[in-house]
Order: structure tokens, then sequence, then C-alpha cells
């Protein structure tokens, strides 16, 4: 922001500059059109001002959809974060009725298919 503030300053002192060094009166004419005689720093004033409002009018849709679609992902975001704080609610109460590893993988009796320690050891 600070920057900005410095660029702006900077381009108006450069404006005042230009303006007291070019203050002789011309006519501008355009077709059949023409002006009175007017300062040409006027003129420049009044044709830089005319630019900055058709920029602005022109940068003006792409930032209001980008302002539209942001507001829709912003709108999303909530709904997401909504259910994923649903979700965590009923965490706790979907594991409790998760069997245990031990109940559903290993065999009932595990003691007629796998050799004891003590056979291990005399085998060596």
């Amino acid at each position: 922001m600070r920057i900005l503030t410095l660029v702006a300053l900077l381009i108006a002192i450069a404006a005042v500059t230009f303006a007291l060094q070019n203050s002789a009166p011309v006519a501008v004419q355009f077709l059949i059109w023409r002006s009175l005689d007017l300062s040409m720093a006027l003129i420049l004033l009044i044709t830089f001002s005319f630019g900055v409002l058709f920029g602005i009018l022109v940068s003006l849709p792409p930032a209001i959809k980008g302002m539209r679609k942001r507001s829709k992902l912003m709108q999303k975001i909530d709904q997401q974060n909504y259910e994923i704080e649903n979700l965590n609610r009923q965490l706790p109460e979907i594991t409790h009725q998760l069997p245990t590893p031990t109940q559903h993988y290993l065999p009932k009796d595990t003691s007629s298919n796998y050799p004891s320690d003590a056979s291990v050891d005399n085998q060596l």
C-alpha cells in the first residue's frame, strides 16, 4: 500500500510540473468539432480522466465476475467445513461399532495351526 501511495505521489508531482510548464492555450479539433482555446494541461487532464473512467468501466465486469465466483467458492467451503464437522462428530460412534482386528482377522483356534516356541527351539 505504501508503494502505491508513493507511485501516486510521484505521478501527481509529474502532472503538476507538466501543467506548470505547458500552460499555453491550444484548440483541439476532431473531424468537424473544434474546442475552445484551453490550456494544454487542462485538455490532458480531461483526456486522462476519460481514460481512467474508460479503464474502470472496462475492468468492472471481470471484477464483478471474480467477486461472484469467489462468493460461490466461499459458500462451497463453508458447506464442506460444515460437512467435515458433522462427520467428525459421527466418527467416535462409527469407530466404536467397528470390530477389533483380533475379532475379525485371526482364526478362533490358533494353537493347532502354528508350532509352539518349544518345538522351534528343539529343532535348532
